[in-house]
């Protein structure tokens, strides 16, 4: 009994050691740049899409706070930077950049 406990507590140290060492890959292929090129993104409010630069802003009546990519931005200022009389609910509030992208 006691030689079957070992060998059941060796089988998940080697899983466990199997999971820390493919961990250990796959962080040193991100700081390498052979990593995962989605890693770090994050989802445009309007559209969904995941890309690595999103900006800040606010654009209809409720005056949430939300990330809108640069397609989608000028849809929601107008292409205008302060926004335009035929916005008025746009404020900008600054950009989010994916400090993980792939470079």
């Amino acid at each position: 009994m006691m030689i079957s406990m070992m060998i059941l507590s060796n089988g998940k140290k080697a899983e466990r050691k199997a999971a820390k060492k493919a961990k250990k890959a796959e962080r040193r292929a991100q700081r390498e740049g052979r990593g995962n090129p989605s890693a770090g993104q994050k989802n445009c409010d309007m559209c969904s899409k995941s890309v690595d630069l999103l900006i800040r802003c606010t654009y209809d009546a409720s005056g949430e706070w939300r990330m809108v990519c640069g397609s989608c931005w000028k849809t929601a200022s107008g292409g205008v930077v302060d926004g335009d009389a035929a916005h008025p609910h746009y404020r900008y509030g600054g950009l989010w950049k994916n400090r993980r992208a792939q470079k």
